[in-house]
């Protein structure tokens, strides 16, 4: 009986790059470790999708808005993640359409998920604030109404938050405001109501 290949647990950026492909998986990666990423609630994905379509409507031609699929570089061949919305306007990034990763991002979203929302809020926070391009940082929440907005201001961050479907977003920097109401349009909190005998 022959041996069972060991379970690889450290791959170069090239064997990352080969692995997403042959699995079709997405994986983040982090220093030769990889981590598949889970599926998301289809409140998750109408969340993301509305901020996708509103950017894609009213962002300028030199910026582009990515969803889902597209990982940001946080330093080269070292730590790559897949945010749940990124929008770039850096020409750079808009150079090479074949690329599978934005490096100069203006803007970043996440939708916030109970299994991820730890990472998302602490250690990749700290990661996206430390790229130079980025100006917004946006947790939304999908349990409640609740937008968290970090922007970055002349040497520190600046945050607030959002609870009112009416209050609007703005971001001056990207010439761009939408309502709370944009963002979670088709997203009913109520739970369902029990049929009528």
């Amino acid at each position: 009986m022959g041996q069972a290949e060991p379970i690889k647990t450290h791959y170069s950026f090239e064997e990352y790059l080969t692995l997403e492909q042959q699995d079709n998986i997405r994986y983040e990666y982090y220093q030769g470790e990889v981590f598949a990423m889970a599926g998301g609630t289809k409140r998750h994905n109408q969340i993301a999708g509305n901020f996708y379509i509103y950017f894609s409507g009213v962002l300028p031609n030199h910026c582009r808005v990515y969803s889902g699929d597209v990982k940001v570089e946080i330093f080269p061949e070292g730590y790559y993640v897949y945010p749940d919305v990124v929008v770039t306007c850096d020409p750079k990034d808009l150079e090479d359409d074949q690329k599978a990763f934005v490096q100069h991002p203006s803007l970043i979203i996440e939708v916030l998920s109970k299994s991820t929302q730890n990472y998302d809020v602490e250690h990749k926070k700290d990661a996206y604030m430390r790229l130079p391009s980025l100006e917004y940082y946006v947790l939304v929440s999908q349990e409640q109404c609740l937008v968290k907005l970090y922007e970055r201001r002349e040497g520190f961050w600046a945050y607030t938050f959002y609870n009112d479907a009416d209050q609007p977003i703005a971001f001056p920097k990207l010439n761009l405001t939408l309502k709370v109401s944009d963002i979670y349009k088709r997203v009913n909190f109520d739970p369902p109501k029990p049929p009528q005998s």
